[in-house]
């Protein structure tokens, strides 16, 4: 199984009932728009095969990051439309996702010049990304009309290409630029032919004028919120990485006893410490401080002491507890956003991490 260790007891849990059910809400929010699941990351470490099969029926495509993760998908027998955020960076490069049919996003100048190098094989899908303002990757607008008129009647291309943009900030709900970026977008597009794309997870929640024709949501579908001000979301979301592990032992320090490396906390009472098998070689995150929410054997616990490679431990005052209990870092009832807040970081980051290291474990793999 991926990233398991010798011995571990720690896992991930995947849960693809949850997975369909967050995608049921994603595209109850897009409304007539079509949704091509983000799946780039090894879908955000939840395995980027079984997260495509799972959604395969419900999905009207999949969005990755390289060719490769689109190669593996029509390895796998993946037939939905696949975007490819990267591009491609040689004709060799464009001759393969033509014969894939993938759909790579072009986004400088040199991607152009490689479909004018020579024939890239069948006619081919692209999508023209557009700098709105985000100032990562995509054309200036000052290169846009260029840019479309390169494209325009292109003898590598099926139809014209989809115009895309990546929104900056909308995980802020109140933020202008978000409206801005949308002003922008639509007067570089306007009157241009093909399909739009604009909306990650937080603008499909937060900003239903920018949907436009395909919208790409990625870490709403993993159960994580959006959103940095953690307000209620207009939707139900289901967690779909639990990540847990077992209880080693309980032992009980006395008052003024130091716990772990460097004895970042100091025990105010004489009372049990429990020793938990995970680390941050399972993906948990070395960051997290003292006080970061654990849940053992269905109790509230918390972190006490600083993370170590294979080992945490814990708070167990008010906590029945012993060896062989569970151990929950973040589920159902626990989820990653908070404590993803606390480590000072993303629930992107951790479910990565903790997907990518720890034994996974698929569960509910049957269509609804």
């Amino acid at each position: 199984m991926n990233g398991e260790r010798a011995g571990r007891h720690a896992e991930a849990l995947i849960d693809l009932e949850a997975l369909r059910h967050n995608l049921a809400q994603a595209r109850r929010a897009a409304g007539e728009a079509r949704v091509f699941a983000v799946v780039k990351a090894d879908a955000y470490g939840h395995g980027l095969l079984d997260v495509a099969r799972a959604l395969h029926e419900h999905s009207d495509g999949f969005v990755v990051a390289t060719l490769g993760e689109g190669e593996a998908l029509r390895r796998a027998g993946v037939t939905r439309r696949i975007m490819v955020l990267q591009g491609h960076d040689s004709l060799g490069e464009a001759r393969r996702a033509a014969r894939l049919q993938l759909e790579p996003v072009l986004h400088t100048p040199p991607q152009l010049d490689v479909l004018d190098q020579g024939h890239a094989g069948l006619p081919m899908r692209v999508w023209l990304e557009i700098d709105s303002g985000m100032h990562r990757m995509g054309f200036d607008p000052a290169e846009v009309a260029l840019a479309l008129s390169r494209l325009d009647g292109h003898r590598a291309l099926r139809e014209p290409p989809g115009l895309m943009t990546h929104m900056a900030r909308a995980d802020e709900r109140d933020c202008p630029l978000t409206q801005a970026q949308l002003e922008r977008f639509t007067q570089l597009t306007k009157g241009q032919a093909g399909e739009r794309s604009l909306a990650n997870s937080a603008t499909l929640l937060g900003w239903p004028a920018a949907l436009g024709d395909v919208v790409r949501p990625g870490i709403m579908l993993y159960g994580g919120n959006p959103f940095v001000d953690g307000r209620e979301l207009p939707c139900t979301l289901k967690p779909v990485m639990q990540l847990r592990t077992r209880l080693l032992a309980v032992r009980w320090q006395k008052k003024g006893d130091r716990i772990g490396y460097g004895e970042t906390w100091t025990c105010p009472e004489d009372m049990p410490v429990g020793l938990a098998a995970i680390g941050y070689g399972d993906g948990y995150p070395r960051h997290a401080p003292s006080g970061t929410p654990v849940r053992v054997a269905g109790q509230d616990a918390s972190l006490v002491g600083r993370v170590s490679m294979d080992l945490l431990t814990l708070d167990l005052r008010g906590v029945a507890a012993r060896p062989g209990d569970e151990v929950l870092l973040w589920g159902e009832g626990l989820s990653v956003d908070s404590v993803a807040s606390m480590a000072g970081t993303i629930s992107y980051e951790l479910l990565c991490a903790a997907g990518a290291r720890s034994r996974r474990v698929v569960l509910n793999t049957g269509a609804v």
